[in-house]
């Protein structure tokens, strides 16, 4: 056995578990608690700043402006905001109770191994990040239409009903930005930083495969979405493999913008007047077919080439014993989490 790790845990260990398990649980329910009270108050803000400077710009633009139009880039600067707020303070929260809580073990002095194993931002992408990319973007496309076939046969809800699909597109260019900022740059950058860099990181010493699960539930939960926890979740998973498989975090990047940017490009096909249903349905039929088409090849060649999939086991391993790792689901700050999240998406089932 390699002298940077072991098969047993100091009773030091167990209590730095413990903490990493309080301080990751309390950081997802602080940015939870963000994301439902910040957006209030800056939209308060930003629409009387709007209001007392209106005649300060002087601007032929703004003045044309329809209310909707005005009331969607208030939306979207108030959703940027609280989006990269909640994660910088998620972020920062985690690196310093971690750091002063629950620091690397008493049994493991190797920082070059550390720095080694740790998943950073070099550039690295995985092998085929083409077929991978098809591969995640099955994954979020089949999740959904899972979703929609639960939510209508066993609910009789039909399956477009979708909460979060927006009513209104903006209009201006100016409008078009901020939206694509908001929904396809800012989650794709700072979700992966705090779910994929700084989460990753801080419970990958405890295995890999209880890294992968807690990163990824916490990640489809903090949605708060039934819609989006199924394939939010699915992706998760995916996302942290290669994550932890390539050491870099561009690949879970890259593949939430472009998860994110197929569903803004629908959005916009959707609500273009010149661009019929029928259009929209059979580019949608393609792209389904083209991107699981690319997957099924993918998967098959892996299966012929049997190439090895597993991934490696942490440098710096801490072994806890499965039945700790299970109570980090159960702690107090955890429940909360859970509980605060599907009766935050039910709301948009109920009322």
């Amino acid at each position: 056995m390699s002298k940077n790790r072991w098969s047993y845990s100091t009773k030091s260990d167990k209590r730095k578990f413990i903490a990493a398990m309080h301080i990751i649980s309390l950081a997802v329910v602080i940015q939870l608690f963000i994301y439902e009270i910040l957006p209030e108050i800056l939209y308060g803000a930003v629409y009387e700043f709007w209001i007392l400077y209106y005649d300060v710009f002087e601007s032929e633009f703004f003045y044309l402006l329809p209310y909707d139009e005005i009331n969607y880039i208030i939306v979207n600067i108030v959703v940027i905001s609280t989006a990269v707020a909640a994660s910088l303070v998620t972020g920062i929260f985690i690196i310093l109770c971690m750091k002063t809580f629950a620091a690397k073990s008493d049994n493991y002095n190797s920082i070059k191994v550390e720095n080694k194993d740790k998943i950073s931002f070099k550039f690295v992408l995985p092998k085929n990040t083409f077929a991978l990319l098809a591969a995640g973007l099955c994954i979020v496309q089949f999740s959904v239409l899972i979703f929609n076939y639960i939510l209508y046969s066993v609910f009789g809800v039909p399956s477009h009903f979708e909460t979060h699909t927006e009513s209104y597109f903006p209009q201006t260019v100016l409008g078009i930005a901020l939206y694509f900022i908001s929904v396809v740059i800012i989650p794709s950058l700072f979700e992966e930083f705090v779910f994929r860099y700084v989460m990753l990181n801080s419970l990958k010493k405890y295995g890999n495969t209880f890294a992968i699960v807690v990163t990824s539930l916490l990640f489809g939960f903090a949605h708060a979405r039934m819609s989006a926890f199924i394939f939010a979740t699915a992706v998760g998973f995916f996302s942290a493999y290669i994550a932890i498989k390539t050491r870099s975090i561009w690949f879970p990047i890259i593949l939430h913008a472009v998860v994110n940017g197929t569903s803004f490009l629908w959005q916009f096909l959707s609500a273009n007047p010149f661009i019929d249903d029928d259009i929209i349905n059979i580019l949608y039929f393609a792209f389904l077919s083209f991107i699981s088409a690319v997957t099924l090849i993918y998967l098959l060649t892996l299966i012929i080439k049997r190439r090895e999939s597993r991934l490696a086991p942490p440098g710096n391993y801490i072994y806890i014993s499965k039945g700790r790792k299970a109570i980090f689901f159960f702690n107090g700050a955890a429940l909360l989490f859970f509980i605060l999240a599907i009766a935050r998406s039910l709301q948009d089932y109920i009322y």
